[in-house]
């Protein structure tokens, strides 16, 4: 069974293509079909159908219809879809990854003039900008919290310590239990040990 932490980590890999972040932004602005995107994009219909079927397996683009073409067989038309934010926390002491979906749902009333918008715009950044600062912060605050909590679970041996540092990365005792193979309720006294003192 593929770990949501996998499917993040198979999900970078495949960003991390060039081509396959320029097929996404260009698919973001309008739906397109290969040989249009092929065009754009200086590169072979073949490579771009390639990339396209990766983006098209992990949920990034599907395909939305088909056109009539006079030179061939009909183009499939494609359209970006599975928005996201992805969050990589990588410090001294911990590393966590996490994928937010955009939700489109929302109700938003917008002011009508393009200069309202802009200002709105510039409001929205300005607010993301303030709540990045602030999750740093709290990052650090966490990754002190951890070291000091290792340093504490230096005093137990090797079994206890692996199961204590796995169930910092986690803070659940189910998971713990099945990413150290060790049964919940020796989990759970190990950790309740190291609670209360």
């Amino acid at each position: 069974m593929i770990s949501m932490e996998d499917d993040l980590w198979t999900l970078l890999n495949i960003l991390e293509n060039n081509t396959r972040r320029e097929l996404l932004k260009m698919l973001a602005n309008y739906d397109s079909y290969a040989l249009e995107l092929s065009k754009a994009m200086g590169i072979s219909q073949q490579a771009i159908n390639k990339q396209l079927d990766i983006l098209e397996k992990i949920g990034l683009v599907s395909a939305s219809g088909i056109i009539p073409s006079s030179l061939g067989a009909p183009r499939k038309i494609y359209k970006s879809q599975g928005f996201s934010t992805i969050i990589i926390d990588y410090s001294k002491n911990f590393m966590g990854i996490k994928k937010l979906d955009i939700e489109y749902e929302n109700k938003v009333d917008l002011p009508d003039l393009n200069i309202s918008l802009i200002k709105k715009l510039n409001d929205i950044n300005n607010a993301i900008n303030d709540i990045e600062k602030k999750r740093t912060e709290l990052l650090a605050i966490k990754d002190k919290i951890i070291e000091k909590l290792k340093t504490a679970a230096d005093k137990y041996d090797d079994f206890c310590r692996k199961v204590i540092r796995s169930f910092l990365e986690n803070l659940d005792i189910s998971r713990t239990s099945k990413e150290t193979g060790v049964p919940e309720y020796v989990v759970n006294e190990i950790i309740t040990k190291f609670t209360s003192e």
